[in-house]
This record gives C-alpha cells, structure tokens and sequence, in this order.
C-alpha cells in the first residue's frame, strides 16, 4: 500500500512509514487520549529535571568563577576554552534564520525573542516541544540549543522533525537543504530506521548534533560545539 502523506510504497506490516516517518495506523481515540494525557505529565517532569540540571551547571560555574577569580591565568585560559566551545553564530542569528524559513512558517513553529543579557533561555516552541540553550555573554554566542519533544499525534511528530530539520539548515544559511538531508540521514531520519530507538551523533566541522529517544522523557535533541565538555 502507499503512504497517505508522502505517498511510498510501503507494507502492511509497518507501523510506520519509513520514508517520512509518519504513523501509517491512526491511534485509537482512547490510547491518543491516554497519551495526551501522559504527555503533559512526562513534560512537567522534563522542565523540573531540565531546571534542576541548569541550576547545578549555574552553581558549578558559578564556583568555578570564583576560583578562577583568585588566579589571572586561570582565568584568561577558562575564558579562552569557554570562546572555543561556542557555535558559531547569535541566538538573534539563529532567530532570523529559522523565523524566514518558509517550512517554519507553514507548520507556524517561530522562535521567540529572549534577554539578551541572561546566558540561558528557555521556552515551549510548542506545545509538545521545548527549546532551551545557553549563551556566551560577551559575545553573545551560542554555546548550545536543546529540543525536548513529546509528540503524541502524528501532526506533532511532524512539526518536531521539521523544527529540527529548520535548525539544522539555521546554522548553515549557504548549504542549507543539503546539509539537512545529510545531518538528518546521520542522525536516523532514513528509510527502514526507527527513530524511537534512536540514539545517534553527527559531526560538521566543530558542530556537534545528538538525537535520541529518552524513554519518560522523549525525543532530545541537543547541538553544541563537539570541543565542550
């Protein structure tokens, strides 16, 4: 039979078409409203968790500052190890990019304008999907973005993979459908792959991009520069 969205052919027996990744059997009414059900409660406990690990990272550099403080060398070689470790380019970049994507655009998935002072954000991108990240203050640089999704119907699958998608072609504006077929293909999105079983890693230059299925959290997907720790 032929996939109803993209229109491959695929078997009876997939659960899942393995061209674009969309469910080929519709939930049943009481399991899709068990899973939104779920969905809001797996989410809160992301944010908790997600708060907490930033939390920890802010008093870990925190208490590194203040060592480094005491000694001038120290400081200056943390200082140059932070600038190393950055993406190469501004959230206000980044925003620009991926808000004029035209795919962006029709699924309605724009990023939102954060304190340009703070070296952290954090927002829901959607309903499903919460986008995080922290920033290099003194030259506003990126040093990493996060996605954590929760998609509990087929339309919600689709705006996580085009949101991810988008992102990757945000970070290179020259070659930007190729380098998203290729990062995508990298990271599992490919024919007969399962991306509930993901757990994969794609190297561009120094960007590092890491897609997995985290079970009670959902799908993350994390870049940041492969030179950070």
């Amino acid at each position: 039979m032929k996939c109803k969205y993209c229109n491959a052919d695929i078997s009876l027996a997939e659960k899942i078409c393995p061209k674009c990744h969309h469910s080929v059997k519709e939930d049943n009414p009481d399991a899709l409203r068990k899973k939104k059900r779920n969905r809001y409660i797996t989410i809160g406990v992301s944010v908790i968790a997600f708060i907490f690990i930033v939390s920890t990272i802010g008093i870990t550099l925190q208490s590194q500052q203040t060592l480094t403080s005491q000694t001038g060398t120290s400081s200056t070689a943390a200082s140059d190890k932070t600038a190393g470790a950055s993406l190469d380019t501004t959230y206000g970049n980044l925003m620009e990019r991926f808000n004029d994507n035209s795919a962006a655009q029709k699924e309605h998935i724009l990023l939102k304008s954060i304190d340009e002072k703070s070296s952290s954000f954090q927002y829901n991108l959607l309903d499903t999907l919460i986008l995080s990240g922290k920033i290099d203050v003194k030259n506003q640089k990126l040093l990493s973005v996060q996605m954590i999704a929760q998609p509990a119907t087929q339309d919600d699958m689709v705006k996580m993979v085009t949101a991810i998608g988008v992102l990757i072609e945000s970070f290179y504006p020259s070659d930007a459908s190729a380098m998203r077929k290729k990062v995508l293909a990298d990271l599992g999105f490919k024919q007969g792959s399962d991306i509930r079983t993901a757990n994969n890693v794609a190297i561009q230059g120094n960007t590092e991009f890491h897609f997995a299925f985290i079970k009670d959290t959902g799908y993350v997907f994390i870049v940041k520069n492969k030179n950070a720790d």
